[in-house]
C-alpha cells in the first residue's frame, strides 16, 4: 500500500448519472464561469449576481454540516466553506466568487454516490482494530478510494478521514504528507490541548466575557489541526467554561465552573519567567529563531530528541520569553490581544511539564510558536 495519491479531477467532470440536483450544481458553476468571464479589473465584477446564485445552496451545505456530524474534520470543511460565502462582500468579486466556486464544487462531490468521510474513517478504524492494517502500514489513498468504491474526485474525502484518524492517534502524518498506522497509541491530543486552554481561563488569561482567538489561530498557537481544537473547545463548551457557537470566536463564560483568578500583570508574568529560566542562557535572536525551529521541526516530525537536547531548547525558550515580555509589553501596553499572547507564551512556557516525552516535545512546538509571536510584538526593540 505505498501508491501516491493521484491529484483528484474537476469535479464538474464527474458523471451527475442522472441526479437532478447534480446538473444543477453542474449549471450554477458554469454560470459562475460565465460571471468570471464578464470581469474587468476597472469596472469589477457581478458580485452581487455571485452571491445570489450561491445563496440558495447555503441550506443545501447546512445540511451537509449537520450530516457531517461524525467527523470533526468534515464539519469544520463544511464551516468553513459557509462563513467564506457569508463573509463576502459584495463590493469584492474576486473573493465572492472564489467562495462560491468552492462551495459548489464541494457540493457536488458531496453529491455523488459513495460512502461518507466517517463511514471511510471506520473501515480503516476497523482495519487497524482488526491487525489488518498492523503498525508502520503506509497507507495508500488511492487504495483506500478503491476499496471504498470511490473514484479520485473523492479524494477530500479521505483526506478528511485521515485526519480524524489522526486526531484520534490512529495514524501519523509525516511531513512528506505519508500517512502511517501509529505503532503505538500516541498522547491524546484533545486532553492535552484542552488542558492548556483550561489553563489560560482558569488564570485569567483569557478572563470572563473575552473572546479567544479564532480557530485557524487557535490551531496555530497550540500546533494542532483544527478537529483537535474544535474538541477541545467543544469539551470545554460542555463542562461550563466557554460558549461555543458556529462562525462565532469561543467566549468565556461570565462564570466558569472554578474560582477564575483575575489578569495576570506583567510584572508577575516576568518574575514567574525570570524565577525560571536559568542564568548564563545565550539570548542571542539567531540562536533563539534556531531553537524555534528545532522544537517545531521536532514535534511536525513527531522526533524523540534525548532528554539534554530537550531541556537546553526549554531553558533557551524560557529564558528568551522573559528577556521579550517586557520590550513587547511596552511597545504594546494598551493591547488585549498583544497581552493575551504574553500570558499564552508563560502559560505555555511554565505550566506543568509531563513527564511523557510526546507531551513534551509538543508543549515545546507551542512554546517557540508563542516565542516567536512576543518576538515579533518586540519588534526593533529586540
Amino acid at each position: 500500500m505505498t501508491a501516491d495519491f493521484e491529484a483528484a479531477p474537476d469535479p464538474q467532470n464527474a458523471e451527475p448519472v442522472g441526479d437532478p440536483t447534480l446538473i444543477r450544481l453542474r449549471s450554477d458553476l458554469a454560470a459562475l464561469r460565465r460571471l468570471g468571464k464578464q470581469y474587468d479589473r476597472v469596472s469589477g465584477g457581478d458580485a452581487e449576481g455571485v452571491l445570489q446564485l450561491v445563496a440558495p445552496w447555503l441550506p443545501v451545505a447546512e445540511g451537509r454540516l449537520q450530516a457531517a456530524e461524525g467527523s470533526p474534520s468534515d464539519q469544520a470543511r463544511w464551516q468553513s466553506l459557509i462563513d467564506e460565502v457569508r463573509t463576502s462582500s459584495e463590493a469584492d468579486f474576486v473573493r465572492a466568487s472564489s467562495a462560491a466556486r468552492l462551495l459548489l464544487r464541494e457540493l457536488t462531490e458531496a453529491f455523488l454516490p459513495g460512502p461518507s468521510v466517517s463511514e471511510i474513517a471506520d473501515r480503516v478504524r476497523r482495519g487497524i482494530a482488526d491487525g489488518v492494517l498492523p503498525p508502520g502500514t503506509l497507507l495508500s489513498r488511492l487504495r483506500i478510494l478503491a476499496d471504498a468504491g470511490l473514484t479520485s474526485a473523492s479524494g477530500t474525502r479521505v483526506d478528511l478521514a485521515l485526519q480524524d484518524l489522526a486526531a484520534d492517534g490512529l495514524v501519523v502524518v509525516r511531513h512528506s504528507n505519508q500517512v502511517l498506522v501509529a505503532g503505538r497509541k500516541t498522547c491524546d491530543q484533545v486532553t492535552v490541548a484542552a488542558d492548556l486552554l483550561r489553563t489560560l481561563v482558569s488564570t485569567g488569561i483569557y478572563p470572563p466575557l473575552s473572546s479567544l482567538p479564532g480557530q485557524q489561530d487557535l490551531s496555530r498557537l497550540l500546533a494542532a489541526e483544527r478537529p483537535i481544537v474544535s474538541r477541545a473547545l467543544h469539551r470545554l463548551h460542555e463542562e461550563g467554561y466557554l460558549s461555543v457557537q458556529p462562525s462565532r470566536r469561543a467566549v468565556v463564560r461570565p462564570v466558569p465552573p472554578v474560582p477564575v483568578s483575575g489578569p495576570p500583570t506583567l510584572e508577575d508574568l516576568v518574575r514567574r519567567l525570570r524565577s525560571a529560566a536559568p542564568s548564563g542562557t545565550n539570548l542571542d535572536r539567531a540562536g533563539l529563531r534556531k531553537s524555534c525551529r528545532r522544537a517545531k521541526v521536532w514535534w511536525h516530525r513527531r522526533s524523540a530528541p534525548d532528554a539534554e537536547s530537550l531541556r537546553e531548547v526549554r531553558q533557551s525558550l524560557v529564558a528568551s520569553a522573559a528577556d521579550l515580555l517586557p520590550l513587547a509589553a511596552r511597545r504594546r501596553p494598551d493591547a488585549p490581544d498583544a497581552h493575551a499572547v504574553l500570558g499564552y507564551t508563560v502559560t505555555a512556557a511554565l505550566h506543568d511539564w509531563p513527564a511523557e516525552r510526546e507531551i513534551e516535545v509538543w508543549r515545546l512546538a507551542c512554546v517557540a510558536t508563542a516565542v516567536l509571536d512576543v518576538l515579533d510584538l518586540a519588534g526593533d526593540a529586540a
